[in-house]
Formats: structure tokens, C-alpha cells, sequence
């Protein structure tokens, strides 16, 4: 009799891909939520319980390491002293109803002057379910970091893929800390291209930002269409990363002190 380790080999076939979540390392399940007062079945990405991630391939959605897991129901509303719930109905809004906010071209413009204050995760928990309920693809990656990539498609070989294209083209896409690249002529015109061509193309794109749209360090085509396609959101002024550290080292503490 074949143990449960080698039942999953063996229903993976010769591919090694788990036949539950087919190599994504999540499954999709429906629950039943209300909405407005009446119940409504959503679906939900959880991490796969046959093969527990163990076939998945790499993450080439570039999304931190800390938040390769991330889902919507990672993050909780509830650890901020402010009250949240207008703000996780919209977030849950999002994925439940995406089909509805793409056809309207709205993503969403994260932003608060505290670091740490969960921006950067809650995009993430957005995106990755966002992707995984939808299959589309989804990439993840700074506002410095894509300039840089944009720099590097200008030194490739003739026929070689242009690094920075699928940020421009991927479904849905993490901007992440946007306002913190370099205030240069050529970082503005390249930041106005990745912006312009995802609204015309009706791909969403989830913004972070240290600031608000008014005091963003774009021209003014593109702080029109960041505004035009998304719907800003304030996030606390508190730092959620301390808070974690701070009960990290208690337990710590605990453990050790007995």
C-alpha cells in the first residue's frame, strides 16, 4: 500500500505537478459571505492542503519573499486602533466584484506617510488573490526597481526580451512606492508610459505611495490618469510593523524567561 507521499507522486504524474492546485501551490474554495445584508457565495484562494506548496513553481510574480503566500484573508483589519470596516468591505468589494472594476479601469492608489503601515501587504494580499481567482497574470514590483528595469531594456542585445514589457502588459500589477524614484525628465516620461499604457489597455494597477496623489512627483498626464484610474485610499498613520515586532519579542521573551 502506497503512503500519502507517494500517492501525491504518483497522482502528480511524471510532470510533478500536484493534481489539486496544478503546480500554483493554492486552491479555490467558495464561502459564503454577506453582502449587504444578503448572503453571497465568493471564491477564495487557500495555500493547497494535498501538496502544501511543494510543486509549485518558482514566484516570477517578483512579489517579496515575506508575501509570496499573501491572500486577502492574511491581512487583518482588525490590528489598527482605527476602524477599518469601510475599508475591508471596499477590499473585499475588489476581489469579489473585479470583473466590474476592470471594466470601469479602476484599480486602487494605497498611500500613507508612516512606513510600515501595511500598504505594501495589503496590495499584495489584493493582487495574489485577485490573480489567483481570475488567472490572470500579475507582477509586483517597485517604483525604482521598474526604472531600473527600463534601463537595462536599453542595453539588451537586438532579439533579446525586453525586461520591463511585461509590467506594461500583465493584468494586474503592484506599483509599489511610486514617488520614490529619482525626479528625472526621462523617470517621469517612463513612469507616464507604464501609467498611460496599462489605462489604455484596461489593465488595473494597485498603487503604494509615501504620499498622495497631490503631492506625487509625476507630470501632471500622468497624476490625471493615476487619479482617473483608481480610487485613492488613506491607510492609518501607524506603523503595523512595529506593532508586530513589538508582540514578536514578547513572545520571545516569554518563551526564553519561562
Amino acid at each position: 500500500m502506497m503512503n500519502q507521499n507517494q500517492q501525491t507522486q504518483s497522482s502528480s504524474g511524471d510532470s510533478g505537478e500536484c493534481p489539486v492546485c496544478h503546480g500554483t501551490g493554492w486552491e479555490l474554495y467558495n464561502a459564503t459571505v454577506l453582502d449587504y445584508g444578503l448572503p453571497e457565495e465568493v471564491t477564495y484562494a487557500r495555500r493547497c492542503p494535498k501538496c502544501k506548496g511543494q510543486f509549485r513553481g518558482e514566484d516570477r510574480t517578483g512579489t517579496p519573499k515575506e508575501y509570496h503566500d499573501a491572500d486577502l484573508t492574511k491581512f487583518d483589519f482588525g490590528v489598527y486602533s482605527h476602524d477599518m470596516g469601510k475599508m475591508q468591505d471596499l477590499c473585499h468589494n475588489f476581489l469579489d466584484h473585479f470583473q466590474k472594476w476592470e471594466m470601469a479601469g479602476k484599480g486602487l492608489y494605497l498611500w500613507s506617510r508612516t512606513p510600515g503601515s501595511g500598504k505594501t501587504f495589503l496590495a499584495c494580499c489584493l493582487a495574489k488573490s485577485v490573480m489567483m481567482k481570475y488567472n490572470l497574470s500579475m507582477r509586483f514590483i517597485t517604483a525604482p526597481d521598474y526604472i531600473d528595469a527600463v534601463g537595462n531594456s536599453y542595453k539588451r542585445e537586438r532579439g533579446e526580451e525586453d525586461p520591463s514589457q511585461i509590467y506594461r502588459e500583465c493584468g494586474i500589477l503592484v506599483l509599489d512606492d511610486i514617488g520614490a524614484q529619482a525626479d528625472k525628465d526621462w523617470h517621469r516620461q517612463e513612469i507616464f508610459r507604464l501609467v498611460n499604457k496599462r489605462m489604455e489597455d484596461g489593465n488595473i494597477t494597485i498603487y503604494t505611495s509615501n504620499m498622495s496623489t497631490d503631492a506625487l512627483n509625476v507630470d501632471n498626464r500622468t497624476r490625471d490618469r493615476i487619479i482617473k484610474a483608481s480610487i485613492e485610499l488613506r491607510m492609518p498613520e501607524e506603523s503595523i510593523r512595529k506593532k508586530q515586532a513589538a508582540r514578536e519579542q514578547k513572545t520571545f521573551l516569554a518563551s526564553v524567561m519561562g
